[in-house]
């Protein structure tokens, strides 16, 4: 099946009584071509997980109307695109990888943007809509740490520490989604047009929520799920005892992800949360950006390598015959000048001269005992 198709069977599926994005996995997993699906016994149905008499009997009596919800999602599917609002199924693969993998993932997505593979190997950052400056500090800190990494982050488009977020991604030039509360044509809060404008041109928005749904209370903690469903990890940056970080933290943990999370003064209210997490070991104490690598070092390692070699390759088109011989040789273990002699067959001297040039430009550090190794 093609994407269209996906859409359609979930879309009929969404139609049916009682059969949430749990149920509706089920059967899809179960049932991944509709062409089963649609010729498939009752009995069949019930020996799918979740589908009872009375679910089952709802299903074949909605397979009566298939002609008529094949004519609404059309008009659906085309309703969004005049919106410029894409649609993906949990069946097709441009869906975000970890968050298929998660207990309650929606079935279906809507967003704005483009989406890219990479999200598997995302960090989403939350945090107060009311950061102090050292909330802010901290926010930018690790933001512009992760995205010199090129590791995408996620977060959720609320005023205060998810827009610094956004903004701080979009100004390196790395990937991040924003995950909304609301339709995907709704800008909310309204002050972020400007950076909806941006962020849709060079990350996602998305979400789970129809077009033209408005931004109501209790769609925000279904939001939250997907922001720590969609990551690796989530960071939370200054958070009240209570609220959507915190809830965010919480779906991590449900979904066996790791949270980490940024300490800060006793006597803040920004910080009450994010030390309470600290306090019941929910999360692990972050000061510098190694303590998350360290933490997912195994999950990002194909990723971080993958980075790492096209920025060397960038790297090497910059340098001398000679300063490229070295970078070449040079390991990111402590090198004697003797081995780098030995390996790129230059006189010491000359190794010495284009390791100080290559120090210059910050790719190579120095140890005592002429030691060098890359940075």
């Amino acid at each position: 099946m093609n994407t269209t198709e996906h859409i359609k069977y979930v879309y009929f599926l969404m139609k049916v009584n009682k059969l949430g994005n749990t149920r509706i996995k089920n059967i899809l997993f179960r049932l991944k071509d509709s062409y089963d699906f649609f010729n498939c016994s009752k009995d069949d149905l019930r020996k799918i997980e979740g589908i009872d008499h009375s679910i089952s009997a709802d299903i074949i009596e909605s397979r009566k109307c298939r002609s008529r919800y094949d004519a609404e999602c059309e008009k659906f599917i085309s309703d969004a695109l005049k919106k410029n609002i894409n649609l993906v199924s949990i069946l097709d693969k441009e869906y975000p990888e970890n968050l298929r993998k998660i207990f309650d993932s929606p079935v279906l997505l809507y967003y704005k943007g483009k989406l890219d593979m990479s999200d598997r190997f995302s960090i989403s950052i939350v945090g107060t809509r009311n950061p102090t400056e050292y909330g802010k500090y901290t926010c930018e800190k690790f933001t512009e740490k992760l995205s010199a990494l090129g590791i995408p982050v996620i977060s959720g488009f609320a005023r205060g520490i998810d827009t610094l977020v956004h903004k701080v991604c979009l100004k390196n030039n790395n990937l991040t989604y924003a995950v909304f509360g609301c339709g995907a044509d709704v800008v909310y809060p309204y002050e972020n047009r400007k950076l909806y404008d941006e962020l849709i041109e060079r990350g996602a928005v998305i979400t789970e929520f129809p077009v033209s749904s408005q931004p109501e209370k209790v769609n925000f903690p279904r939001r939250n799920r997907i922001i720590s469903g969609i990551s690796l990890g989530s960071l939370i940056i200054e958070s009240g005892i209570k609220g959507g970080s915190i809830l965010t933290a919480e779906f991590a943990i449900d979904q066996n992800r790791e949270v980490f999370a940024v300490p800060g003064y006793i006597n803040s209210k920004q910080s009450e949360g994010t030390n309470d997490l600290i306090k019941r070991g929910q999360a692990k104490l972050v000061t510098k950006i190694e303590d998350i690598l360290e933490e997912l070092e195994i999950k990002l390692k194909p990723f971080l390598k993958n980075e790492i070699n096209i920025k060397s390759e960038k790297i090497k088109e910059e340098l001398n015959e000679s300063e490229r011989k070295i970078f070449e040789a040079i390991e990111y273990e402590l090198m004697h000048i003797d081995k780098i002699n030995e390996l790129t067959g230059l006189s010491v001297s000359e190794c010495l001269v284009h390791l100080l040039s290559l120090e210059f430009r910050g790719l190579i550090k120095q140890s005592p005992g002429k030691n060098f190794i890359k940075v």
